[in-house]
């Protein structure tokens, strides 16, 4: 069983792309502004380096998925590319929440010693509460003595259910909507 896990399309669009995008103009003016002006040579070099990085997390490093695929023998992060990890062959599989801009930073190594870090912005994913969930659930199995989830009865002790499909009830309910 496969459950997918996808970005807002409009936010990914101006969130990831577009603000990696505008890194490319902006690192070519930061080298020319080194290597021509050469004034406040310091300040151009600080911003040579984080249109490099950001540039490098998206592009290059792929670290902001915009879709996650979680079956019983895979995870898969696609974004310019696919990574895959089998589930069973992970070493290492961390979460760290920082809550202010609902992300977590989850953190991969195989034991081939093929590691991955991500950003996943869950507030943008649809269904972010089950994704969490499975989040919570992997780390368990991988982790049993994370003290993160020690610390809270019962988070990651099952994985979360798939949503039924829905009834033909609330088929109709949804045909009869007066917003149509």
């Amino acid at each position: 069983m496969e459950r997918v896990y996808e970005y807002n399309k409009i936010s990914y669009r101006y969130k990831v792309l577009m603000a990696n995008i505008l890194m490319f103009p902006l690192l070519g003016y930061f080298l020319y502004r080194i290597f021509f002006i050469g004034t406040n040579i310091y300040l151009w070099i600080m911003g040579a380096i984080v249109s490099i990085y950001s540039l490098s997390n998206s592009f290059i490093r792929k670290s902001n998925p915009r879709i996650i695929k979680i079956s019983d023998e895979e995870i898969v992060f696609s974004s310019f590319g696919e990574k895959r990890f089998e589930i069973s062959k992970l070493t290492k599989f961390r979460v760290r929440v920082t809550s202010p801009n609902y992300q977590v930073m989850v953190r991969l190594e195989d034991e081939n010693r093929r590691n991955a870090s991500f950003w996943v912005t869950y507030s943008q994913f649809n269904d972010k509460l089950d994704l969490i969930a499975e989040f919570d659930y992997l780390e368990k199995k991988i982790h049993p003595d994370s003290l993160r989830l020690k610390g809270r009865k019962g988070m990651g002790d099952k994985r979360p259910e798939l949503n039924a499909a829905p009834s033909e009830e609330q088929d109709e309910l949804v045909e009869d909507s007066p917003l149509e």
